[in-house]
C-alpha cells in the first residue's frame, strides 16, 4: 500500500498505519477520500471517526457505559442514548464485556479535510509491543443489523456467502517483520477462503513467529478465546452485527508472545431483549474448531 498523505490533518496527527479494515483514506468516495483511524506517534492512543447518524450514537453509548465500569459510580453517563441503553440490559453483562474490550477515553472534536469531525479516542492495543502482529476477524454469521434495507441486506449476503456457514470472516492482518517491513494481506485475500480452506488462512497468521511457535501461539490464542466464548455463554443483553475480534502477539520471537484479543467496533450492537447472539457464538464454536484442527495436523 502506498504511503498516505497526511495534507488536511492537523499538526501532529498522522494516519494510523496498522489499520486492517474500516473505512480508509486511500478510497475515495464522490471525490472524497474516506476517514479512517488517527494516531499522534508515540502516544497511546488511536482516534477512530464516529460514524454518521444512529450508528455513530449506538457506538458511543455502548463505549460510555463501558467505560462508567471503571469509574465511581456516581459519574453520570454522558449521553441520554448510553442511559436508555443501560435500562435495557444486564450490567453484570456490561462488566465481563469491558474486560474483553479497548479502554475508551472520550469524545475528541478534530478538524479534518476541512471540517470538524468527532472521533472515538482509543486505547491503542498495538502498544508494548516491539513487532506486533495482527489480525482483524469479523465475527456473526450475518453483517446486516435488524433495521437494514432490503438492498443492504442482499449487498451484504452476496458479500461472503461462507460467513453464514461459518460465523466469522478474515478481514486481513498486519505482521512486523524484522527488516522493517510490514507483512499485509486485505480483505480480498481473506475472502478467498470458505470453511474448507480458511484453516491455511490462520495459520499463515499464526505463524507470525516461526513455525516452532505455532502451537504455543494456538494455545495462548485459545486460551484467551475461552474467556469470549464464556461471555456469550451467559450475557444476554447484546446482539452484535459486522463487529470483529482484533488479534495481537508479539511477532519477535526473543520476547514473550503476549497474546491479546479485543472485541471491537460496536456500531450495530442492538439490546438482544434476553436472547443470546448465537451467530456470533457459532463464529467462536468455529474458531475453536479452526485452531485446534491446525494444532493437530
Amino acid at each position: 500500500m502506498s504511503v498516505l498523505s497526511n495534507d488536511g490533518l492537523p499538526e501532529k496527527y498522522q494516519w494510523f498505519s496498522d489499520q486492517i479494515a474500516g473505512h480508509h483514506p486511500s478510497v475515495i468516495k464522490n471525490g472524497k477520500r474516506e476517514i479512517g483511524l488517527l494516531k499522534i506517534p508515540g502516544s497511546r492512543e488511536i482516534l477512530k471517526p464516529k460514524q454518521d447518524a444512529s450508528r455513530g450514537e449506538k457506538e458511543v453509548a455502548l463505549y460510555e457505559l463501558l467505560r462508567s465500569c471503571t469509574t465511581s459510580p456516581s459519574t453520570p453517563p454522558e449521553s441520554t442514548t448510553s442511559d436508555e441503553l443501560r435500562k435495557r440490559v444486564r450490567m453484570e453483562d456490561i462488566e465481563m464485556l469491558c474486560k474483553l474490550t479497548a479502554d475508551f477515553y472520550g469524545i475528541q472534536t478534530i478538524f479534518v479535510d476541512g471540517q470538524d469531525r468527532e472521533f472515538l479516542a482509543m486505547e491503542d492495543v498495538t502498544i508494548g509491543y516491539q513487532r506486533p502482529a495482527i489480525l482483524d476477524l469479523k465475527m456473526g454469521q450475518v453483517t446486516y443489523d435488524p433495521i437494514a434495507k432490503p438492498e443492504k441486506i442482499e449487498k451484504e449476503r452476496i458479500k461472503y456467502p461462507p460467513q453464514a456457514k461459518m460465523g466469522m470472516r478474515i478481514l486481513g492482518y498486519r505482521i512486523h517483520r524484522s527488516d522493517n517491513q510490514v507483512e499485509v494481506r486485505d480483505k480480498d485475500w481473506g475472502k478467498s477462503f470458505d470453511e474448507t480452506t480458511v484453516e491455511t488462512g490462520l495459520r499463515e497468521f499464526f505463524s507470525a513467529r516461526s513455525e516452532a511457535d505455532l502451537n504455543q501461539v494456538l494455545l495462548e490464542a485459545l486460551d484467551k478465546l475461552k474467556i469470549i466464548k464464556n461471555f456469550f455463554e451467559t450475557q444476554r443483553s447484546l446482539q452484535f452485527f459486522a463487529s470483529s475480534l482484533l488479534f495481537v502477539f508479539e511477532a519477535d520471537k526473543e520476547l514473550p508472545i503476549n497474546m491479546r484479543i479485543v472485541m471491537i467496533d460496536f456500531s450495530h450492537a442492538f439490546a438482544s431483549s434476553g436472547e443470546p447472539d448465537n451467530g456470533y457464538s457459532l463464529g467462536i464454536q468455529n474458531l475453536e474448531k479452526f485452531l485446534n484442527n491446525i494444532i493437530s495436523s
